[in-house]
């Protein structure tokens, strides 16, 4: 069901840089404190973390990963797309962890699919051979109907299990906006 994706070192490089222009633009704001919202992962390897995930699927459906430097957050956007014709904005959640789930935070429901991608091996150098598994996917639909669980951090997320599922598109489906 999942599908590998491997991401060259140059391509690495620039995850990282771009991971720690993001951090910096959440150390920028005053009501936000790294240090207290770390969710048990460093803030600047978590935007590294979630970025690997998007670059995978950018390489795997030859999409543009948007680079661009937001202030603040994305939106709960990836990616808008098309995948067997139907346009979608799609979200990318990433885990170091081998997945039981796709984890969606109850406040951040934001895109119309999803899309499960799993970090293999250590966020340490070198920065070569990264790897990252497309897992699954699931429609908004279906993140909303799953169950609703308190994570260890004190919010909600909404819990697809990776038994539930659907299989990654062809990357032929699915085509850049």
């Amino acid at each position: 069901m999942s599908t590998s994706v491997e991401i060259p070192p140059r391509l690495v490089r620039t995850v990282y840089r771009k991971a720690s222009e993001r951090n910096q633009s959440f150390e920028e704001r005053e009501d936000w404190d790294n240090s207290v919202r770390t969710w048990g992962v460093d803030p600047e390897d978590r935007h590294a973390i979630g970025l690997l995930g998007e670059m995978a699927f950018a390489i795997y459906a030859d999409l543009e990963i948007d680079t661009e430097l937001v202030p603040w957050s994305d939106g709960g956007v990836d990616f808008e797309v098309s995948i067997d014709g139907i346009e979608r904005t799609v979200d990318v959640k990433t885990s170091r962890k081998e997945p039981y789930a796709l984890p969606v935070k109850e406040w951040r429901v934001d895109s119309e699919y999803y899309v499960l991608a799993h970090l293999e091996g250590a966020l340490e150098a070198p920065l070569e051979d990264v790897t990252v598994n497309l897992v699954g996917t699931a429609t908004k639909e279906m993140v909303l109907d799953a169950d609703r669980k308190k994570s260890n951090f004190d919010h909600y997320n909404h819990e697809v299990p990776v038994s539930s599922l659907n299989p990654i598109p062809d990357s032929q489906s699915i085509v850049g906006e």
